[in-house]
């Protein structure tokens, strides 16, 4: 599939998809991306403050039920919800995102349970309550909220929900590493924006509730100097604080949003 056979994109979308093509072909071409996704305990080993785990503990049993996956990338998530039972529509804006997570799902032994498709989140091509869930790794942040918010809820069932895990954008110190300090795995494109609560809020205008939960504070010098399971005191630390003084919920790096239909 060429870039040319995506319609409809924005030219910022064009200039992503342009970007990430690029990206995920050159992660895949320099061995950066295993052939098969980890096993789970893997992945969460290589997790940013225990999201990731916290994510599918909230999208709990997934078999018989459809999924969709906005923004794939190469797959990696793809495969943890097919594992999981899911029947998984992947989609993305960038082709080597749909053929390296096609291939990974193939050798991962969930091809089956994986379709991928070339797609904007915000013009989804599917009918009216098609899905259980739909998912998102990353890819709120570079939505249009106003025209996201709508789609999310015309595609999902009566009882659906969305949950979305995303870097978070409030903290002002991290903004200023983020743009001019260098870091471990440091990479983004030209038109994302960590997520605001105020997008968090306009996508959820379109759905009954909304829950937040935020990830990563204290534990975030983990990334910096590598090996994040060796740090469970900042972990245990970052627990402590972000139930008891909520004010320093803004301050985390990673969030968790679910919307309820």
């Amino acid at each position: 599939m060429s870039q040319a056979s995506f319609s409809g994109l924005t030219e910022a979308q064009r200039q992503d998809a342009e970007h990430f093509d690029i990206h995920w072909r050159e992660m895949m071409e320099r061995g950066k991306l295993d052939r098969a996704v980890p096993p789970d305990e893997e992945m969460w080993r290589r997790d940013l403050g225990r999201s990731l785990r916290v994510t599918f503990e909230w999208l709990g049993d997934l078999r018989g039920k459809r999924v969709l996956e906005l923004g794939c990338g190469p797959g990696d998530y793809t495969v943890m919800l097919a594992r999981r039972g899911a029947d998984v529509t992947a989609l993305d804006i960038a082709s080597s995102s749909l053929r390296i997570t096609r291939e990974r799902a193939e050798a991962s032994g969930v091809g089956e349970a994986v379709h991928v498709s070339g797609m904007a989140a915000e013009t989804l091509a599917f009918l009216t309550a098609t899905f259980d869930w739909v998912v998102g790794f990353g890819l709120l942040h570079h939505a249009d909220p106003a025209a996201l918010g709508p789609e999310l809820k015309r595609v999902l069932r009566p009882d659906g929900r969305a949950l979305f895990r995303e870097p978070l954008g409030a903290n002002p110190v991290l903004e200023f590493a983020r743009h001019h300090l260098p870091y471990r795995d440091k990479h983004h494109s030209l038109n994302e924006h960590p997520l605001t609560y105020e997008q968090i809020r306009q996508v959820g205008q379109s759905f009954r509730s909304t829950r937040v939960r935020e990830f990563y504070l204290f534990s975030m010098i983990s990334r910096a100097v590598g090996g994040e399971m060796s740090f469970p005191a900042l972990w245990s630390l970052d627990e402590w604080l972000i139930r008891r003084l909520p004010p320093t919920r803004r301050w985390c790096r990673y969030v968790l949003v679910e919307y309820a239909v």
